[in-house]
């Protein structure tokens, strides 16, 4: 899986503080505007940001997935192209 490691949010009195986060504080108050416009669900801060968290990490792992068959796949096929004495180095 890709490198990417979230740091937890600071709360700061009522300010949520996103340094070294992935997600900037225009994409969660979006995310926040999608929950509540489709889904009625009006998200904290904190909420929001632990659900597009997860999020971006399944598509992380469901991204990395596709490219390892992927490149399986192609390592498959340039194997079976190869001459006889070539396979067998």
């Amino acid at each position: 899986m890709t490198e990417t490691v979230a740091q937890p949010p600071v709360a700061d009195g009522n300010q949520l503080i996103l340094t070294n986060s992935l997600v900037t504080r225009e994409e969660l108050d979006r995310f926040k505007e999608i929950a509540l416009k489709d889904y009625g669900v009006k998200l904290t801060d904190e909420q929001a940001f632990e659900q597009a968290t997860a999020l971006l990490n399944l598509f992380d792992y469901l991204i990395e997935n596709k490219l390892d068959k992927t490149r399986q796949r192609v390592n498959i096929n340039t194997n079976s192209q190869l001459p006889d004495a070539a396979t067998k180095l």
